[in-house]
């Protein structure tokens, strides 16, 4: 009698130890699967966690008729020597091309790019309005580009196109690569290029309806700059001609995703 009473005594404890284990997994799951919400809201994107590392590409300039302010280059070239920016590039109009509806871009021309997304927004809540209400900061992306090693953006002479777009970025970013590569990448591969990017600003400035586009030409010397007709012509003529059609239909349609209105000659600012 005794045995039998001990054998349910036992049975009854691990029967009691069995519910209170499945009572304590019970409450861990809940305590998982209350944090996991918490975890799953603090935690970061990947792809905004890698949005904000990429470079943030500014353009840094006074519309026709406004000034920059005295000592504009040196205040834009001491970013990069405290090291808030990682290249700044500025460059000064000496000419610009003279046709019915065109006019000059600008007087000096920035190009900075910071390391990240925060280091800009810094730059743009402080020092930026120390350069006067006459200056635009347009936040651009690159669409395409390509950049040699023999670049020297100290020797290069520059060719600023100014564009209004009517098209998407993505739009106009295959246009880009589509049309303007090519145009381009005879005059890089020959060596008189050193450099070029096209930009697209993420909202309108100015005067303009829509984002503008820049696209920034860097030859490598004053002599290389004057055989950009013999290099670019013959080339473009060939495109032309037959065997690139779709070449061909963009530089067509082009005039229905952007209005061109400026072309300017510039050197580094002194």
């Amino acid at each position: 009698m005794e045995k039998k009473m001990n054998h349910q005594v036992k049975a009854r404890a691990t029967q009691v130890f069995g519910i209170a284990l499945a009572c304590m997994a019970l409450v861990a799951c809940g305590k998982q699967e209350t944090a996991a919400p918490a975890a799953a809201q603090a935690a970061t994107p990947p792809a905004a966690t890698a949005a904000a590392a990429e470079p943030a590409n500014v353009i840094v300039w006074a519309p026709p008729g406004k000034a920059v302010p005295a000592g504009f280059a040196q205040k834009l070239r001491a970013l990069k020597d405290e090291g808030i920016a990682s290249e700044v590039r500025v460059v000064k109009e000496y000419a610009f091309e003279e046709k019915p509806g065109y006019g000059s871009g600008f007087d000096e021309l920035a190009i900075v790019k910071f390391p990240s997304e925060a280091a800009y927004e810094q730059w743009k809540a402080g020092p930026a309005a120390d350069l006067g209400p006459d200056v635009l900061s347009s936040r651009v992306d690159v669409m395409t580009e390509r950049v040699s090693r023999k670049n020297n953006p100290d020797q290069s002479v520059y060719v600023v196109s100014q564009y209004e777009t009517f098209v998407s970025p993505q739009a106009y970013k295959e246009y880009s690569q589509d049309y303007i590569d090519p145009n381009m990448d005879n005059q890089y591969h020959s060596g008189i290029m050193t450099r070029y990017t096209m930009y697209l600003e993420r909202e309108a400035s100015g005067d303009l309806k829509n984002p503008r586009a820049f696209l920034v030409t860097e030859y490598a010397n004053q002599a290389e700059f004057d055989r950009k007709a013999s290099v670019k012509d013959p080339y473009k003529a060939l495109l032309l001609s037959g065997p690139y059609p779709e070449w061909a239909r963009l530089n067509v349609d082009k005039k229905t995703m952007r209005r061109d209105f400026n072309e300017s000659y510039a050197r580094p600012a002194p």
